[in-house]
């Protein structure tokens, strides 16, 4: 029997052990596949994010609503600042610090565990034949569950302050989608830049504390006479304002949704182009 091209591969005659050629054009198409068979083996992923935070809070009496606890702590402290130091009114600023909380300790979990996501996974990944996919999914599962602990913040802060939102709310369903898949390619952006260089996790997360504080999170763009450029032009800020703005009954700005479908695209398409060229070498990295 002649031998026979499929795929990647080669056939060689029957009796024989199979020899598997990787061109380096099938490289970039193995990295393609390897994000889309990791998101369509979801409950692999979910189970194992489900599974890392029973473990994290085994035989703990609040389990995992010690992160809503913590949150909650962080809201009830920089509400008091606001309302007493500042004079702000706190049916108003309060439910924008609880929700802004939330959504900002989704987002900067996703880009600071994302930066040891695949080194973390090192036994994983050498050992067990599964997509490196999953391990990023797994991670930002586990931070959208936690988010959904810490949205019972954002109940009581509705029920305390009798919020009424309207219908408007709806929209935070496509912002949270926004968000999440933003969240996602930085997520994967900072795995490879992190895993290739061992020095970027340290950097990305000193520059989070600084983004953090010139960021509308715990306090509002209104209070400043004119909206500066790290208002406007930051991604981070838009991100948040797609979910924020709708929970609070208020409308979201054109410019926000614009900047987020247009980021989703732009590093998407930016990172997929990072990750081809860093796919196959990964293994060697960790």
């Amino acid at each position: 029997m002649s031998e026979m091209t499929a795929g990647m591969g080669t056939a060689v005659p029957r009796g024989r052990s199979p020899i598997v050629r990787i061109t380096a054009e099938a490289v970039p198409r193995q990295a393609m596949l390897d994000l889309l068979e990791g998101l369509q083996a979801y409950p692999l992923w979910i189970r194992l994010a489900a599974y890392d935070l029973r473990q994290r809070f085994r035989r703990s009496f609040l389990g995992p609503f010690w992160f809503t606890l913590s949150m909650g702590i962080m809201v009830g402290a920089l509400g008091v600042v606001n309302s007493t130091v500042f004079g702000q009114d706190a049916s108003k600023s309060l439910p924008f610090i609880a929700t802004g909380l939330i959504f900002w300790g989704l987002l900067s979990s996703c880009i600071n565990e994302g930066a040891t996501v695949f080194t973390a996974a090192e036994s994983f990944i050498r050992n067990v034949p599964m997509p490196l996919s999953v391990h990023l999914y797994r991670m930002v599962a586990r931070n959208v569950m936690i988010c959904g602990f810490n949205m019972v913040i954002y109940l009581a802060v509705v029920i305390w302050f009798r919020l009424t939102p309207g219908w408007g709310v709806l929209l935070a369903i496509p912002g949270f989608v926004l968000l999440v898949f933003n969240a996602t390619w930085l997520a994967l952006a900072s795995a490879v830049l992190s895993t290739r260089f061992r020095d970027i996790p340290q950097l990305i997360t000193s520059l989070l504390q600084v983004v953090f504080f010139i960021t509308p999170i715990f306090w509002s763009p209104t209070t400043l006479p004119h909206r500066m450029a790290f208002v406007d032009l930051n991604p981070l800020y838009h991100l948040v304002e797609v979910v924020r703005a709708p929970l609070l009954g208020t409308p979201v700005p054109e410019m926000s949704w614009l900047f987020c479908v247009g980021l989703a695209v732009v590093g998407f398409l930016g990172t997929a182009w990072l990750y081809r060229r860093a796919h196959a070498r990964i293994a060697y990295w960790v």
